[in-house]
């Protein structure tokens, strides 16, 4: 009788122990499969901010380049700026002047859109570069080589944006030029991008 308890016993024992291990062996793989889960939303989470992210820097880095492009048609009357008695025309003048405006107020805009911190710099860089010349003077004594100076800077941030819209590397950073320097060469990036020397390019 008392082997007959005892096998009943170990038997009920046995079977409750394979039901503890086979519940905690559910409950294991349950948990498993709900941190896999839980890890996969948060990974397309990221990936679709990351989307966003992308998507508002492209749209920002399109409306940089256009300010860009409208100041690089007027830069021949920056020097001209700040002068009431301008060398070229009025008219190129005040397209001037008003394409500075543009490209500083997308400073305190579009700029923000772009999460990169030196692509920023390089922009604000550019908006410094361009009031020094035009506004508060800076060499202004050599016009000619001012113009040449600014237009490699802006076409270097050009690029810069560019590699935002493509997703490429950024070009290497580089120094804006020293508008008054005693020196007579002129200002290039030393890694101009090949179509710069293209005359379709409009450099």
């Amino acid at each position: 009788m008392s082997q007959a308890v005892s096998a009943l016993v170990g038997t009920l024992v046995g079977g409750a122990i394979t039901v503890l291990v086979a519940r905690w062996q559910t409950e294991r793989t349950i948990t498993a499969q709900t941190d896999l889960a839980l890890g996969q939303e948060a990974a397309t989470s990221r990936l679709a901010r990351s989307e966003r992210e992308r998507e508002r820097a492209t749209v920002a880095a399109i409306q940089l380049l256009e300010r860009l492009a409208t100041l690089y048609a007027w830069l021949p009357s920056l020097p001209d700026v700040s002068e009431e008695i301008p060398r070229l025309s009025v008219h190129a003048r005040e397209e001037c002047r008003a394409a500075l405006q543009a490209l500083r107020r997308s400073m305190m805009t579009d700029l923000f859109a772009i999460s990169d911190t030196e692509v920023r710099s390089r922009y604000r860089a550019l908006v410094k570069l361009v009031y020094d010349a035009g506004w508060r003077g800076k060499g202004r004594e050599h016009p000619e080589r001012l113009v040449t100076d600014v237009r490699g800077y802006l076409r270097f941030v050009q690029s810069s944006l560019e590699a935002v819209i493509d997703g490429a590397p950024l070009p290497s950073h580089v120094d804006p030029p020293v508008l008054e320097r005693p020196e007579a060469d002129l200002w290039i990036p030393p890694q101009a991008p090949e179509y710069w020397s293209d005359p379709a390019d409009g450099s």
